[in-house]
């Protein structure tokens, strides 16, 4: 059973508004688990800082490769490092920008020996300043070509504080985990509130699957830095779901995938463009 919450603990997600997968439980010491995936995100439907709808007759589309993985250093003491190695960013009007996104390095502790309720902390470091030019593809009216921002790393450190309380069910089967967290911000950004719930259960003893529900929410205390890119993240709220796959595929290997896209059910969109995100990849774990 151990091995179902050491998988789900991360499914991967797309860019800075990414939606971790959250679990109570920790790796076992020495154990550890690897994996790539790619993930594929477009749309042309933006939501602004007031939460209004703004088709802006140009499609936005991200796409990254990223490694994930765990090491437990002891049996409730898990380290864990999330770098998306390469991530394209392009409007349907400008040329594809390419780099390094942000570099997370996270540590998570279960603060008790049989619940599994844990502590995990992210540091999230920048890659580069947070600018990254993008030319348009054809000049406008003055004969220029057009340069607009987009940024694979937002260029300012967060640390990301979560807890979490997980409990499994129906001979370990069937788990549900529910969270909330801050994400103290630099550079004058506003802080940010997070909170979510995942429920998962197991199939045919191959596949899981699980449904996730995210909200993303500003919080007063910060400075607002309202300047650059949407891609900062400044100002963005959104409630997300999301649906995740994990098959066996046997021996240490899965197969993972994953979809979520973002609603106004709970936190209204503002300042993010609202689409689809599919992941696809491969898993190792000992």
């Amino acid at each position: 059973m151990k091995n179902f919450f050491y998988i789900s603990v991360m499914i991967l997600l797309l860019t800075g508004f990414q939606a971790n997968a959250q679990s109570g439980w920790t790796r076992e010491a020495k154990g550890f688990y690897l994996q790539t995936a790619a993930t594929y995100y477009s749309s042309n439907d933006y939501y602004t800082t007031e939460g209004n709808l703004a088709n802006t007759g140009s499609t936005f589309t991200s796409s990254a490769l990223t490694l994930y993985g765990e090491y437990g250093i002891l049996d409730r003491f898990t380290a864990i490092l999330d770098v998306p190695v390469i991530m394209l960013n392009s409007f349907s009007t400008t040329e594809t920008v390419s780099g390094v996104g942000n570099v997370k390095l996270g540590l998570k502790y279960k603060l008790f020996k049989k619940a599994p309720i844990a502590l995990q902390v992210d540091f999230e470091i920048p890659t580069d300043d947070g600018i990254n030019f993008a030319t348009a593809k054809e000049a406008n009216a003055l004969g220029t070509f057009d340069r607009i921002n987009l940024p694979t790393s937002d260029g300012e450190f967060n640390v990301w504080t979560t807890l979490i309380a997980s409990r499994s069910l129906a001979n370990g089967k069937t788990y549900g985990s529910i969270y909330t967290g801050v994400n103290f911000r630099t550079e004058s950004f506003s802080n940010q509130f997070h909170a979510g719930a995942e429920i998962g259960h197991l199939f045919f003893s191959k596949l899981y699957l699980i449904g996730k529900l995210r909200v993303l929410e500003k919080l007063s205390s910060g400075g607002g830095n309202q300047g650059g890119s949407f891609l900062y993240g400044e100002g963005t709220t959104f409630t997300s779901l999301g649906l995740n796959a994990i098959y066996k595929l046997g021996g240490h290997l899965n197969l993972v995938a994953g979809y979520f896209d973002y609603s106004g059910l709970l936190v209204s969109r503002k300042n993010i463009y609202d689409g689809g995100t599919f992941s696809l990849g491969i898993s190792l774990e000992y």
